[in-house]
């Protein structure tokens, strides 16, 4: 009794100590698209960051370690986004920089935009 017991704890261990397949390089434009998404802050700069290092990398193993903290960042980033929208921030807030960019091919997600969900903004087309 006491041998099945301790394979299948072995097994059981040896499945929750398994390596995470590695991020293959073809991952970064699903990437890109994921983090154009996301609203600017400290996260999303950083997870930039990380990809523009993934896309310069020279190896596998470089561009999976550099896809994991992008992964890492943007997930922090989606995150931040989901508590502000919670909490009534779903509108962009202008700028120093000018007003509030409306809704283009890229950016639904702006005021005009089909997966726009805050107020009307002046000057955007509503939908």
């Amino acid at each position: 009794m006491r041998i099945p017991v301790t394979i299948a704890a072995a097994l059981w261990l040896a499945g929750g100590a398994a390596v995470a397949a590695p991020l293959p390089c073809s991952e970064i434009p699903a990437a890109q698209r994921f983090i154009a998404g996301l609203r600017p802050g400290p996260n999303t700069t950083l997870a930039q960051r990380h990809l523009d290092a993934a896309k310069r990398a020279t190896s596998p193993k470089v561009c999976d370690a550099e896809l994991r903290q992008v992964d890492r960042y943007a997930r922090r980033s989606a995150a931040a986004d989901a508590r502000a929208a919670q909490h009534g921030a779903s509108a962009p807030k202008p700028n120093a920089s000018g007003p509030v960019p409306c809704a283009d091919l890229l950016h639904q997600d702006r005021p005009g935009g089909s997966d726009y969900h805050g107020p009307p903004v002046a000057g955007c087309p509503s939908r």
